[in-house]
């Protein structure tokens, strides 16, 4: 009897020994990669999206530039990137399955977040050579939201070389993704004047009111917006007529404005412009795109034509040669302006860097 309780005993150790080592000999089988990564750069963040893998249990990771930035893992197939430096950026997913990771695949389109740090500009024409500084600084909550712009004017008149320089401070208020109002102040905080933009419920902008440093206005500019996809605009000082914008490809590309010289005599100024196919310096600023006048690209030409009573008074125009960064951003621009002869009325230089 005791031989066999003895055989048993051990014909079971031999069992549960086997079995055990057929449970820990279970390998877990990575899921397949997801597929269909896209990533969309949203002002300040960026959106990644995917096509997500079949099965339970499914996680995801996030990698941006082969770092993994998720910090828990995923269940949607979604995540939302809050960058917090400007550069180049492409995002790939795996997926997860019982601590088993898939393969990276596929690779997203590539993100790219420039902006402008320092803007130098130099004027010069036949009375004046004027320098303008100007230096930017970002919300570091969200990166595109610009907090302050710095400004150095250095004007020097060539004809009694008399040099005047003059600093000013802009400071931005936003509301959610809109810029509301800019303040100019001195570089001891002493305001100079103040500019309110209003806006309808749709986010277009349609009122621009300039204040004066007591806060009382000084004019009120409306924008009314037609069917053919032109802008009027309406300023009231009594010195300014209605100005419309036409726009084409995201691009300003033509301005006209009347102005009343008499009861019964105008003045139209009307200028067409042209553009390269590369980014505009502000193009990812925070609220920027919202501005009546806002374009994407950069300017290459214009051609502006003066009337007066319906006839031609004169005109001018302008050419812009630019150099890009890698990114397809302006990093120089020599623009010539024109006058009908041929003769030329000013160049301008500009630099710009970028964070």
């Amino acid at each position: 009897m005791k031989k066999k309780i003895t055989l048993l005993f051990v014909s079971f150790f031999i069992l549960a020994s086997c079995s055990s080592d057929e449970d820990s000999s279970v390998i877990p089988v990575a899921p397949v990669a997801p597929t269909a990564i896209h990533a969309v750069l949203n002002e300040g963040s960026v959106d990644i999206t995917w096509t997500g893998v079949e099965g339970a249990g499914i996680t995801y990771n996030v990698y941006r530039n082969a770092v993994k930035i998720n910090t828990v893992s995923l269940k949607e197939a979604k995540f939302t990137d809050v960058l917090k430096s400007t550069g180049s950026f492409v995002y790939t997913v795996t997926a997860n399955l019982g601590g088993a990771e898939s393969t990276k695949g596929e690779v997203s389109e590539k993100v790219i977040l420039e902006l402008p740090k320092t803007k130098t500009m130099q004027s010069i024409d036949i009375y004046y050579d004027t320098k303008y500084e100007y230096a930017y600084t970002y919300d570091a909550s969200n990166i595109t939201k610009l907090v302050s712009q710095t400004s150095k004017e250095t004007n020097i008149d060539l004809t009694t070389k008399k040099v005047t320089v003059t600093n000013t401070v802009l400071k931005f208020t936003y509301a959610g993704n809109l810029i509301t109002k800019i303040g100019y102040y001195s570089v001891d905080d002493i305001p100079r004047s103040f500019v309110e933009y209003v806006y309808n419920a749709q986010k277009k902008m349609i009122g621009r009111i300039v204040k004066r440093s007591n806060g009382s206005i000084s004019y009120t500019v409306t924008y009314e917006y037609n069917e053919d996809g032109t802008i009027t605009e309406t300023n009231d000082s009594p010195d300014s007529g209605p100005g419309i914008y036409t726009f084409g490809n995201g691009n300003l590309v033509k301005y006209s404005i009347t102005t009343p010289v008499s009861k019964v005599d105008k003045y139209v100024v009307v200028t067409n412009y042209v553009y390269d196919s590369k980014n505009e310096p502000t193009l990812n600023v925070l609220g920027f795109n919202f501005f009546v006048n806002n374009s994407k690209n950069n300017e290459i030409s214009s051609s502006t034509v003066f009337n007066y009573n319906g006839e031609i008074d004169s005109t001018e125009s302008s050419k812009s040669d630019n150099m890009y960064n890698e990114n397809g951003y302006v990093l120089t621009t020599m623009k010539t302006l024109k006058v009908s002869s041929g003769e030329t009325l000013q160049t301008q230089q500009t630099v710009i860097t970028y964070y």
